[in-house]
């Protein structure tokens, strides 16, 4: 079959061109010119030079294509990832001869010195903190072993090389905070490792194991449960397990009057899985039946009301209104802001819903949806438990034989490890669980790393590097610098993966900090929107070859200046809430500088029933508010964007200058959608951008010149050497104030070597490579890697995920 570029041009007709899969065949049997402009001074020089160069490799002229690859990367008047594509194939040139014309880019693991310190101490469960800390006669807690090198610093000095503690095999309870301090830090010569003993695998724990289970047999509480439910309930007495109170159930969520935050609260795990807290319904979502008109909001959705009551009649409500700490969660008013909503009373006659303040921040909409969780009247199915707060009972209908399982309730209400003003800090191996707020935090910080590390079951975020203030954001100055967390698992966690804050958004001071080889999964179970997998802030941090998958809302959140975000591979995430991306970045056209390439996105929110949604606004790479300045560059995009309208595999929102390039769209309802905004909105959100707090104006447009330039060509963006396989549409929505060059349609048969589904390559015959210099995009490069940490890889999941189960 044939396919065909879009040729050099201000984007028009030929972007409006829509490619419907059933129709494909037909559009492309003949060859048509869709756009008959020719090469606009706005388009780089080097994309025609790639063109040129490219088809010179791939015909054998070498000599011609080292010409020409030398003419890019030597001028100063290209974009700088150009240079950077051109010195990078002049060595495949060398190296490789005419071999190297589909030699995707290469990446460089990151490798960590491997530490041998001198001076070791050594903590086990059948230790003494009265011991010495031998091998022999190790300590009991890590406490001890902080405070032995402590007094090593004080007396004699740490010696070069360091110090290590050698953690042994075991469960260690955990119910206090283990916090180190600037006291406790090691040196660049110097370093201190907390490390797990060799082949063994100890574990923090801020949870409890839970036995003595018994059948229910108070009345009052039998009549309580669904009749079907009796018979099966258990209880168990937390006091018998050190519990005598149970603070109330309070949680937020993003639009939460109460504030966005981790809220602590107690989880119940089953074999490391976290069971459901009773809810109705058991799955999914209801939906309001109509809100009241008492202080009634507008807005472009439609009309709302800022405080209710909802309405939802339903006899269950006489049910519910015995409920004691029912909680509401839902989406009240717009896809994208969540919150848990108390309960004041109900009025099951009527089906009215009075809420307790504060209210959600954005108000409630008739049919938004929503579900109702802590009621042990709809306690009705294996694994959905409830807590008695008062008595402090715990009830629930048993998954399993408690015998032939570790049932597991998270306690601790405080971090399990926290890091404050630390430098040259090491940990390896180790596991942290089963707390009820976060794992870690980590507070300007230097040079501390996790390494081969698990952090899982946790109610809110895993590693927040500096901590969150009560409104959500950071507070202080303190710089975290040159810390990271390498080949670790993060998982099943109530909030966010990484908080991941550093280096300086005033003097554009680079942070340093990194994710490298994670894998980080199964998050957000509680707060579901803006709980990504890796939170970034500040400038000049990296995230790079993780993978990520299973969560409600995104991937990464980036804020902030010159971030590097490559080799990732990402699905099944973006699967509940709306009007948000794989990446999502929001509301500040100064965050520049940031790139976005060599990514695999895929089989994100709705992919199941493509084509069975009206409208679904998610996307793989979604540049939000304004968003300007930044590079999208050979990422994948497999089934990135679904629904028969909404967001593209990449989705900008009213901002300009950003580079869309040398990507590769496949199977996607669109490749690229905008929102275009009026100049006049425009004009109004960008006043007195650069003269705002915490923003150097000579220095910004110094980094960043296109800033002189902000208030002209608003949504203007430069598209060119994309190609498009079995999309509906190449752009959705656009302003035609973009600057579009080459840009190739067409078909798997056309396109793609397809090996295994989501596994596929472009064909080494296809006229991408001629019509688009396009550079090769290598999915084999792309997320988890072994090094001494990682010694096996989750084959199983990515091949599920790659084929989207």
């Amino acid at each position: 079959m044939l396919a065909k570029s879009i040729p050099l041009c201000r984007r028009g007709d030929a972007a409006s061109i829509r490619f419907r899969m059933g129709h494909l065949a037909v559009v492309l049997g003949t060859v048509a010119l869709l756009c008959a402009s020719h090469v606009r001074a706005d388009i780089p020089i080097s994309v025609p030079l790639f063109r040129e160069a490219r088809v010179a490799w791939l015909d054998g002229d070498l000599a011609k294509a080292r010409k020409l690859l030398s003419q890019v990367a030597q001028s100063e008047r290209i974009p700088a990832h150009h240079r950077q594509e051109a010195a990078e194939l002049l060595v495949d040139l060398e190296r490789y001869g005419r071999a190297g014309a589909f030699r995707p880019p290469q990446s460089f693991p990151r490798e960590l010195p491997d530490l041998d310190p001198p001076v070791k101490f050594f903590v086990a469960l059948d230790g003494n903190d009265e011991n010495p800390g031998t091998a022999e006669r190790p300590f009991r807690t890590l406490e001890k072993a902080r405070d032995a090198i402590r007094h090593l610093k004080r007396t004699q000095g740490l010696p070069r090389g360091g110090v290590a503690v050698l953690i042994r095999e075991g469960r260690y309870p955990v119910q206090a905070t283990f916090r180190l301090t600037a006291e406790d830090s090691g040196t660049p010569e110097s370093p201190i490792l907390y490390r797990a003993a060799p082949g063994e695998r100890p574990i923090f724990s801020g949870g409890i194991r839970l036995n003595k289970f018994r059948p229910v047999t108070d009345r009052a509480v039998l009549d309580r449960l669904p009749e079907k439910s009796r018979g099966h309930v258990h209880q168990v007495d937390l006091r018998e397990f050190g519990m005598e109170k149970v603070r109330p159930l309070v949680l937020g969520g993003f639009a939460s009057g109460r504030g966005f935050r981790t809220y602590p609260v107690n989880e119940l795990y089953w074999n490391k899985k976290p069971l459901q807290l009773a809810r109705w319904p058991n799955e999914g979502f209801a939906r309001i039946s109509k809100v009241s008109d008492q202080n009634p909001i507008d807005s472009w959705a439609g009309r709302g009301s800022a405080s209710g009551p909802i309405f939802f009649p339903d006899p269950r409500l006489s049910r519910w209104a015995n409920e004691p700490q029912l909680l509401l969660y839902g989406y009240w008013f717009w896809g994208w802001a969540d919150s848990y909503e108390q309960v004041e009373k109900i009025d099951p006659k009527s089906g009215a819903i009075y809420l307790r303040k504060p209210y959600s921040r954005y108000g409630f909409g008739a049919d938004r949806p929503f579900f109702a969780l802590n009621l042990l009247c709809e306690l009705d199915q294996p694994g959905e438990w409830y807590i008695d707060r008062d008595r402090a009972i715990l009830y629930i209908w048993l998954p399993g034989d408690p015998d032939r399982a570790e049932v597991e309730l998270s306690v601790l209400e405080e971090p399990l490890l926290v890091l404050e003003g630390t430098g040259h800090v090491r940990f390896e191996g180790l596991t942290w669980e089963l707390g009820a707020v976060d794992a870690i935090h980590v507070r300007g910080a230097k040079h501390c790393v996790f390494a081969g590390c698990t952090i899982r079951c946790f109610a809110g975020d895993g590693i927040v590097f500096q901590e969150a203030g009560p409104d959500g954001g950071f507070e202080g100055t303190t710089d975290c610098l040159g810390c990271g967390v390498l080949s670790c698992d993060i998982h099943t966690l109530g909030r966010g993966g990484i908080l991941l804050h550093g280096g300086d958004r005033h003097t554009l001071t680079r942070g340093n900090n990194f994710v490298e080889n994670c894998h980080i999964y199964h998050l957000s179970r509680i707060d579901h929107t803006y709980t990504p997998a890796v939170l970034v802030r500040g400038v000049g941090q990296r995230v790079a070859h993780n993978l990520v998958h299973d969560i409600g809302s995104s991937a990464f959140r980036i804020d902030g200046n010159d971030h590097l975000v490559e080799f990732n591979e990402v699905f099944r995430v973006v699967m509940e809430s709306d009007d948000q991306g794989g990446i999502d970045m929001h509301g500040d056209p100064t965050f520049r500088g940031n790139i976005f390439r060599y990514n695999y996105w895929h089989h994100l929110g709705g992919w199941e029933r493509a084509w069975e949604t009206d409208a679904l606004y998610r996307a793989g790479i979604r540049l939000d508010d304004g968003i300007s300045g930044n590079l999208i560059y050979g990422n994948i995009f497999y089934r990135a964007s679904v629904g028969r309208r909404g967001f593209g595999g990449v989705q900008i929102h009213g901002g300009k200058d950003n580079i869309v390039d040398n990507n590769l769209f496949v199977d996607c309802m669109a490749a690229i959608s905008f929102s275009p905004w009026a100049p006049k909105h425009w004009q109004e959100f960008i006043s007195g951008r650069l003269d705002r707090p915490g923003i150097d104006r000579q220095l910004y447009l110094s980094r960043y010149p296109e800033l002189a330039r902000l208030e002209e060509n608003p949504n203007a963006n430069w598209i060119y050497r994309n190609a498009a396989v079995d999309c509906e549409s190449f752009f959705l929505r656009d302003s035609r104030a973009n600057f579009v060059g080459p840009n190739w349609v067409g078909t798997k048969e056309a396109a793609l070597v397809v090996e295994a589904p989501g596994n596929f390559r472009v064909r080494e015959d296809a006229t991408i490579w001629r019509e688009l210099g396009f550079r090769p995009i290598g999915l084999e490069s792309i997320g988890l890697y072994q090094d001494r940490y990682r010694q096996e890889l989750p084959l199983e999941v990515i091949r599920s995920g790659r084929a989207g189960r």
